[in-house]
């Protein structure tokens, strides 16, 4: 009879879950839906379809691919930038911060779409659209999610995040054609009118100002954002930054050297490309695997499995010769690792310190992460250079994602409801 009755009790439970989860998609589909749009349409798109400007670049103006490529080194500037947009956000909303960078990144591809031959004047507008950009990013994409979601939470930011993964790989075939055609100039009006014409109306007229959080309890309007330094004087605050730069750092360093580390390994040159398409479907996986345990289990334990299989992918990747299945499984685990960092760290932010001072810590998390991925990326290759292989920069890579994961473990359990650490 006792067991019944809690049978009965587990039932009514799971059915009041669901029932508020629905209520909760039904609410929030808009701001969702816009969030989506915004992140996939937004500054972030652009990496992903960049290397399709290069040749056209290279024909137009006559500049050498390192003269283009040199733009991303701005990223050790701009990475500065970041704790400011999120100050910005926390201090003003989300919706002002974000419409405005919508409208300066569209200015930025108009800025592109109008050069000439002067790399000088390529460097100026492409450090601006650089800047820019930064507010349409996860420091602002993600609190709009995550005030928008609490029971759904780690779901809805791995539906966002799998947003930009298709966005990357359905623009190719309409930039391609345009490009063919009108040139960069042509390309980049086309990225331009994307955010123009859905992004903006969307972030407008469907994300709640901050009065309305207000209104409704999610921020207080007695709580302002701390400082940086208060921030930072919080270990579970230094931990959870530690652990993202220590999680992300090491799949861009082994991503940027991905196909001349397949066939280092003994790989032929199209199997070495199909394990970097590997890994971006890893990493997709590893999104959506992530969303939707963080909203079951505790994060920590997911994010420190997350990243112990990429641990144990790079030892696979220490043998001489590596068999092409055992090369692709261990691609495939480490992919998992670079799709679950982003959204862990945005849920545990929410859950940990709440919604008061979100966007600040998440763009202290971008600057870390942004100046390890410029010291990584180079180091990697610096480390091949001087050992001949990549067998020593592949066991750092391994030990950064174990003390990831337990830096995660590190957090702790939840705070209670109201308390923020």
């Amino acid at each position: 009879m006792k067991q019944d009755t809690h049978a009965a009790s587990a039932t009514s439970a799971g059915v009041s879950h669901i029932q508020l989860m629905g209520a909760e998609w039904k609410r929030a589909w808009r701001p969702g839906i816009a969030a989506l749009m915004a992140g996939s349409l937004g500054y972030s798109l652009y990496p992903a379809v960049s290397s399709l400007f290069v040749e056209p670049l290279q024909q137009q103006f006559g500049w050498s691919r390192g003269d283009i490529a040199f733009v991303h080194s701005f990223g050790l500037i701009t990475a500065f930038i970041a704790p400011v947009i999120g100050r910005m956000t926390d201090h003003y909303g989300v919706r002002p911060i974000l419409s405005a960078g919508l409208l300066l990144t569209v200015i930025g591809y108009v800025l592109l779409a109008m050069m000439g031959g002067s790399t000088s004047y390529y460097y100026a507008a492409y450090f601006f659209f650089n800047i820019a950009g930064m507010a349409t990013t996860g420091i602002t994409v993600t609190r709009i999610l995550s005030g928008a979601f609490e029971h759904t939470r780690g779901t809805a930011l791995a539906l966002g995040r799998s947003g930009l993964a298709i966005a990357g790989a359905l623009m190719p075939m309409l930039l391609f054609p345009v490009l063919t055609r009108f040139g960069t100039a042509g390309g980049y009006l086309v990225l331009a009118g994307f955010i123009l014409c859905i992004a903006f109306p969307l972030i407008w007229f469907w994300v709640p100002a901050r009065s309305v959080e207000l209104k409704a309890g999610r921020i207080k309007a007695t709580e302002k954002a701390e400082a940086w330094h208060v921030l930072l004087a919080k270990p579970k605050v230094r931990i959870l930054i530690a652990a993202s730069v220590l999680n992300y750092v090491p799949v861009v360093a082994l991503l940027s050297q991905m196909k001349p580390l397949a066939i280092d390994k003994g790989l032929d040159a199209v199997t070495a490309v199909g394990a970097v398409s590997v890994m971006g479907a890893a990493a997709a996986m590893g999104a959506l695997l992530s969303g939707v345990l963080v909203d079951r289990f505790w994060a920590p334990a997911i994010a420190f499995v997350l990243n112990l299989a990429p641990a144990l992918g790079c030892l696979l990747l220490l043998q001489a010769n590596v068999p092409p299945a055992i090369f692709y499984g261990a691609v495939l685990m480490i992919g998992l690792g670079q799709g679950a960092e982003i959204d862990i760290v945005a849920f545990m932010i929410a859950r940990y310190f709440g919604l008061r001072s979100y966007a600040t810590i998440y763009s202290l998390s971008v600057l870390g992460i942004g100046l390890g991925v410029a010291v990584g990326a180079s180091l990697i290759g610096m480390a091949y250079d001087h050992f001949g292989n990549y067998d020593v920069a592949v066991m750092v890579a391994s030990a950064s994602f174990f003390l990831a994961a337990f830096f995660y473990l590190a957090m702790g359990r939840y705070p209670p409801d109201g308390a923020v650490h």
